[in-house]
């Protein structure tokens, strides 16, 4: 199928372009598996660089040009391959997340590079899921793949994915298996018995209803959760699975970045649930550029949710020019990837002369930053302790007593906003905290208005120096901006479960062990991950950190009681404490540009 553009504009003459556009192009896998890809390639000439991406949200559905164009691509000179991965709509086989990415995306990328046109390199791209299928098929290292641009995606399970801090990530495992996985796979199952999709669709579309409705979330045990036909059982089958299960380290990129040898370019959001990650898979490309005398890594974040590039985000407006439709008026982001794939498959070394190696946008201030790295030269850390009577301050604490609320797991604080990925009832991105900074279970501790704009950039933690009268529990730390106003904006949150506390130990480490519980009524130093942040808080706004012990739906609820909610329904109402004193000085800890 041709597809023609004029490369003038309507009033000149320009050169016709033509792409062609084939569909179910067929790769057979090592097994004997057949997966279908639609290849938009230039109508002549060659041969071109194959660019390759791999998901399970349907090749033929519509994607965001914004973030990548493949019809644009094809007319810069490109072979885009778009293939469903196995078990997904047009492919063969059955789906299995995760685990078939490593053998597919290995045959899948040697395959692009034999196709009619293609110059034998091949670059991948794409965003979340189909960011992961580019870390799981370069850490097989095939011999074609010479260039990688992960989007908001992740390499750890453990760090925002399936779990954060110990505690499941309920409402985005949950939402995604049901509302974004579910449906294909009941087509598939019942595709040619019309009268059993009629009864089966309805079942479906009920439990999508429910949880974009907010109450979906609301069953104990969460192994009771509605999962009709047993569709999503992988999912409901992994909140079992606590950070010491050996599957995670099977699935992990963590410890294999070694392995690639592809150069990458990293596109996050300050408000995507999987920036974090972003963040460590940019600097172990970075460590592993050093050690191997690859290129380089890239970064570009934004102040984006996930997969949203707009310039409104939450209860923000942060100007065009920070939309992924423009990004600092340099062009699109498909724009931005080609020129990447330029200079590393084309060696075209100049086309990356006007992009910087880190670019950040700055939230507050509302602009574009440029670096040579991550993190970024002349950061330095700078700790806020919590202070009797709900005070923030750069000065350590005095002897006092420690705050304290009930934490009752029937009562729940509420998710507003943040770095999340849950059904739209729950939007993403700054939101004002102020309605659950009101309630009873929530401590409050607030800075004197800033004498001078403050620019955070870089990582951002928590150590809390609490204690429980249960067994086992949770603790969620924010980070607001507060306006002249009164409004209290979410910058970035984290949560800590104590029986996981050894492994996170400390900000971006990730050491898996077996959870221990806790002894009621003992104090104990948690590190709470905040990930990190761009932001210039302008003078006259405060600061403020926020303690509770849930964010529903977002983090699965913490019983009490030392057993699972996958489990488990009893649940009792835990004491907790939070020191600021002395000996025992919970703080959070930012890094600040500036003076």
């Amino acid at each position: 199928m041709p597809l023609r553009e004029k490369s003038g504009g309507p009033e000149e003459e320009g050169e016709l372009k033509e792409i062609v556009f084939q569909q179910d192009v067929p790769a057979r896998m090592r097994d004997g598996t057949t997966l279908y890809a639609n290849v938009y390639r230039p109508a002549g000439g060659g041969p071109y660089p194959v660019l390759l991406t791999r998901l399970p949200y349907g090749k033929d559905l519509p994607r965001d040009a914004t973030y990548f164009d493949p019809v644009k691509a094809a007319l810069h000179g490109y072979i885009v391959v778009v293939q469903d991965v196995r078990g997904r709509f047009r492919s063969e086989g059955e789906f299995s997340p995760y685990s078939q990415e490593f053998e597919d995306g290995y045959d899948t990328v040697e395959w692009a590079a034999r196709l009619p046109g293609s110059d034998g390199r091949v670059g991948m791209w794409g965003l979340s899921y189909y960011g992961k299928t580019q870390w799981h098929a370069a850490v097989m290292r095939p011999p074609a793949l010479r260039s990688l641009a992960p989007g908001i995606t992740w390499g750890n399970h453990l760090n925002g994915a399936q779990l954060r801090g110990g505690v499941q990530e309920l409402g985005i495992v949950y939402y995604w298996a049901e509302a974004a996985i579910a449906p294909d796979l009941l087509f598939r199952r019942y595709g040619r018995d019309r009268e059993k999709l009629s009864k089966k669709l309805p079942e479906l579309l009920d439990v999508i209803d429910t949880i974009l409705a907010g109450s979906g979330y609301d069953v104990l045990p969460t192994l009771e959760l509605p999962d009709p036909d047993g569709l999503a059982g992988f999912v409901l089958g992994g909140l079992r699975r606590g950070v010491d299960d050996g599957i995670y380290e099977h699935f992990n990129i963590d410890g294999k970045y070694g392995r690639v040898g592809a150069p990458s370019f990293h596109i996050g959001g300050w408000y995507d649930c999987f920036i974090g990650e972003t963040l460590r898979q940019y600097e172990a490309m970075k460590r592993r550029a050093e050690e191997a005398g690859m290129t380089p890594p890239r970064l570009l974040v934004g102040p984006w949710t996930h997969a949203d590039f707009g310039s409104t985000q939450g209860e923000l407006d942060f100007g065009m020019a920070s939309s992924g439709a423009f990004v600092n008026a340099r062009g699109d982001l498909t724009e931005r990837q080609l020129r990447w794939f330029d200079a590393t498959l084309k060696g075209d070394r100049a086309a990356l002369e006007a992009d910087p190696p880190v670019e950040v946008f700055v939230m507050g201030e509302n602009r574009w930053r440029s670096y040579e790295e991550w993190p970024v030269p002349g950061g330095r850390s700078e700790e806020w302790h919590l202070h009797p009577g709900g005070r923030l301050s750069r000065q350590a604490p005095p002897r006092s007593e420690p705050d304290a609320y009930d934490y009752d797991p029937q009562d729940l604080a509420p998710t507003r906003g943040g770095a999340t990925l849950l059904a739209p009832i729950h939007p993403s991105g700054p939101a004002d905290q102020r309605p659950v900074e009101e309630r009873p279970d929530v401590l409050v501790y607030t800075s004197d208005p800033l004498p001078e704009d403050r620019t955070l950039l870089g990582p951002v933690w928590a150590t809390l120096h609490a204690a429980s009268s249960a067994p086992d529990t949770d603790f969620v730390v924010r980070l607001t901006d507060v306006h002249p106003g009164g409004r209290s904006v979410l910058i970035t949150d984290g949560i800590i479960r104590a029986s996981a506390r050894e492994s996170y130990p400390a900000p971006g480490v990730i050491s898996p062990r077996r959870p221990t519980p806790i002894e009621p009524g003992r104090a104990y130093e948690y590190c709470v991950d905040l990930w990190a942040t761009g932001i210039t808080l302008r003078a006259g706004h405060r600061l403020r950190v926020a303690v509770t012990s849930s964010s529903h739906p977002r983090w699965e609820r913490n019983l009490n009681t030392g057993e699972s909610a996958a489990v488990s329904s009893q649940s009792q109402v835990a004491r907790q404490r939070v020191f600021h004193d002395p000996q025992r000085p919970s703080r959070v800890t930012l890094t600040v540009l500036g003076r």
